[in-house]
């Protein structure tokens, strides 16, 4: 969590701006800014082509569902892709960020997932006539020949959202929030609570630095036991978390900060009970990136007295350790580990403060991200955006993973699992939960373990 803390707190003092567009040769790529525009026919019939591909070149809060901010238009074109222009220009640090790899690496990635490749023919839209045409250009410097842009306004279809889309709230729509303007999606707001999560103290976490104005600080340590590999907490401490929050069951919470912090404590208020509980997509810099300001006040909660419940009201959500142990057997029952390949091998076990390495017998390998325990790689897009919703169900389906049965997420002790069943909410899935104690309360339990392939 340190280590975490400290690439962040590096990561948001740099941003880099990846250049677009040059001139090709004729017969290659097309120039800068010259790219012909498609019609909406134009669009149907890429869509039945299998070799074509459409792109959605506005931010990923829009093609989920989002109509905010500059985008009028939420949702996407069935059957189209995404390639964010945002991911051009969003706050990154190439040398000190969780995946180890840099900007370019990323987009390189991102349009192999997609399939585009030189001789791919490919039609980018957007709203605004500007970033259609910078995916265009990037595309362009990459050699794809064929490319036309078209503009959304012109489709006269149906758009298609995500089945929970409103789950990840983008920061346009926090910011009228904030201000005390109506945000359609989320209807009547009770008691706005906004959370900024992360590991430390206020003056070690990097709150005092800038966060979300109003949000309050929550200490990761507040909900997990640090003196037991980071396990969570009682319910009774939950509980109590909660009321030193001012946070009821009836409240409406926002939470900020990298998701694998933002969506763990949105999962522990799930649980508790809180009905109306949100993650902000993009984190702190996806904040400022949309040209809002942070705050440097070091907000206090005002404490209640009663949460609503004395119990969690949705205790299914989280599985405990003899949970899953009587589950196993249940041959509709899949334990996923979102965990790295290699402590799924039980090569390591991921943790500076945990040396046993292994995984849980029967588990299937989810993936999650690539070197260390904080990469979400698999999930996240490089601005800490949710990671397009088909690639995330093909990537399952490739693994094995029978997305028909209950889905069980687990890793070494409920972050990373915590965002993959949170996104798995968005895509609407509800037979679903969080082993929170993960990896490390199954070994401490003493409980068999494999390792290999």
């Amino acid at each position: 969590k340190k280590l975490f803390t400290a690439i962040l707190c590096i990561a948001m003092t740099s941003v880099l701006f990846a250049g677009c567009g040059n001139s090709a040769e004729e017969g290659k790529a097309p120039e800068a800014g010259t790219f012909a525009a498609a019609t909406a026919e134009d669009v149907a019939a890429a869509l039945q082509d299998s070799s074509a591909v459409v792109v959605d070149a506005r931010s990923n809060d829009a093609y989920a569902g989002w109509a905010a901010g500059d985008n009028k238009l939420g949702g996407h074109i069935d059957g189209a892709t995404d390639f964010s222009a945002k991911w051009l220009t969003a706050t990154f640090d190439d040398e000190n960020n969780l995946d180890g790899m840099t900007r370019e690496e990323h987009l390189q990635k991102y349009m192999t997932d997609k399939g585009i490749k030189a001789d791919t023919p490919v039609i980018v839209y957007d709203e605004n006539g500007t970033d259609a045409v910078s995916v265009a250009e990037y595309f362009a410097a990459n050699g794809v020949t064929d490319i036309k842009t078209f503009n959304l306004a012109d489709w006269k279809e149906d758009l298609v959202s995500y089945a929970n889309y409103q789950m990840y709230i983008p920061p346009a729509a926090v910011n009228d929030l904030i201000s005390g303007k109506e945000v359609a999606e989320l209807g009547a707001v009770k008691d706005l609570k906004i959370l900024e999560i992360s590991w430390g103290k206020t003056e070690e976490s990097g709150y005092l630095a800038g966060h979300v104005p109003g949000a309050l600080h929550v200490n990761s340590d507040d909900f997990d036991d640090e003196n037991n590999v980071y396990m969570l907490e009682s319910d009774e401490t939950l509980l109590n978390l909660a009321k030193s929050l001012g946070i009821t069951k009836d409240s409406t919470v926002i939470c900020t900060g990298n998701p694998i912090f933002s969506c763990r404590m949105a999962t522990i208020l799930e649980y508790l009970g809180v009905e109306n509980v949100y993650v902000m997509s993009g984190g702190t810099t996806g904040w400022t990136d949309a040209g809002f300001a942070l705050e440097t006040t070091d907000n206090k909660p005002t404490a209640i007295a009663d949460f609503g419940t004395t119990t969690p009201k949705n205790p299914d959500l989280i599985d405990t350790v003899a949970e899953v142990q009587a589950k196993l057997s249940d041959p509709n029952f899949v334990l996923v580990d979102n965990r790295t390949i290699e402590e799924y091998r039980g090569e390591t076990s991921g943790y500076s403060y945990f040396d046993k390495a292994g995984r849980i017998p029967g588990a299937v390998y989810g993936y999650a991200g690539v070197g260390n325990s904080s990469s979400m790689l698999y999930y996240d897009n490089l601005d800490t955006t949710m990671r397009n919703a088909d690639e995330i169900l093909a990537m399952w389906q490739e693994a094995g993973i029978d997305t028909g049965k209950h889905l069980s997420f687990y890793c070494g002790g409920g972050y990373r699992a915590s965002e993959v069943l949170w996104d798995a909410k968005v895509m609407g899935f509800e037979n679903i939960s969080l082993f929170a104690d993960g990896w490390c309360g199954w070994a401490l339990a003493g409980l068999e373990s494999v390792k290999g392939e």
